[in-house]
């Protein structure tokens, strides 16, 4: 199992194809196989070195007990693309790899070409959603609250207190939890609940609203067009220098899932387009 050493951390990694590099970066609670289930890593191969990873404390990376802001896994991401030698890269993330993609873009805007931003919400904009509206949010609220987990409406976002329920569990409602989420999610769960993931990822940690607007990288705002975090898209697109959106029809959250045939034809448009736009002669 191919594994680098980064930030002091093993960091599971896979690659495929050669080319310009694009990095993909799953979100919170996930691992990198959502790429190969929605044949991003296999379609994007043709053209581009495609690279995804698991991150920290996820799929089969390691496990620290700390460090999991967006500036950490950027930091991470960063130090990823030093070890693979690539100078620059095309960024694509999902739910909270989005938010580490536009960190990574804020912070090292010399190192990354584009970014496609599939479905993020960001703490810093956290005031412009309210998945209270949003049907499968009232879905999931009522059958984890069945397994005796606590989830409302006002601190939707906070994973913190959502993990330290799952751990404090009794074994009748475990059991009822693994039923709901299935062992192999449950599992993943309950590593992550032993780490200050829930509580890192609902901190600005310094991508702040000024710093969002800051990046000037062309941008993808790619979003489930029954997405919960809509608002936020309309936020990127008026604000952000370079930015548009695509919505995937028939998907909420999840579009690489829900949708993948229209989410990697609107990822490939966008990098096609992006590619296009670079002078001739740059083959970055």
């Amino acid at each position: 199992m191919p594994h680098r050493a980064v930030n002091g951390l093993r960091l599971h990694v896979q690659h495929a194809g050669e080319g310009p590099d694009v990095i993909l970066i799953h979100g919170v609670t996930g691992d990198l196989s959502i790429w190969f289930l929605c044949r991003a890593m296999q379609v994007l191969a043709s053209d581009y070195r495609v690279t995804a990873f698991d991150l920290r404390g996820h799929g089969y990376s390691e496990v620290p007990p700390s460090g999991y802001t967006s500036a950490d896994h950027a930091s991470d991401l960063l130090a990823l693309m030093d070890d693979l030698g690539a100078d620059r890269a095309r960024l694509v993330g999902h739910s909270f790899g989005a938010v580490i993609a536009a960190h990574a873009a804020a912070l090292a805007p010399d190192r990354v070409e584009s970014v496609v931003l599939s479905d993020p919400y960001f703490p810093a904009l956290r005031h412009l959603e309210d998945v209270s509206r949003w049907g499968h949010w009232q879905n999931f609220r009522r059958e984890a609250e069945d397994a005796g987990v606590t989830v409302s409406d006002e601190h939707w976002y906070d994973l913190g207190q959502f993990f330290d329920q799952v751990l404090h569990l009794s074994d009748e409602d475990m059991l009822k939890f693994r039923q709901a989420v299935g062992l192999p999610g449950t599992e993943r769960l309950l590593r992550l609940c032993r780490t200050t993931c829930g509580d890192d990822t609902k901190v600005e940690a310094g991508l702040t609203i000024d710093r969002i607007r800051s990046i000037t990288v062309p941008v993808l705002a790619l979003y489930g067009e029954a997405s919960p975090f809509l608002a936020t898209a309309d936020y990127l697109v008026e604000h952000l220098p370079d930015c548009r959106r695509a919505l995937v029809p028939g998907a909420r959250h999840r579009a690489p899932e829900e949708n993948p045939e229209a989410f990697l034809a609107a990822l490939t448009t966008f990098l096609a387009s992006v590619d296009a736009a670079r002078p001739a002669g740059d083959a970055r």
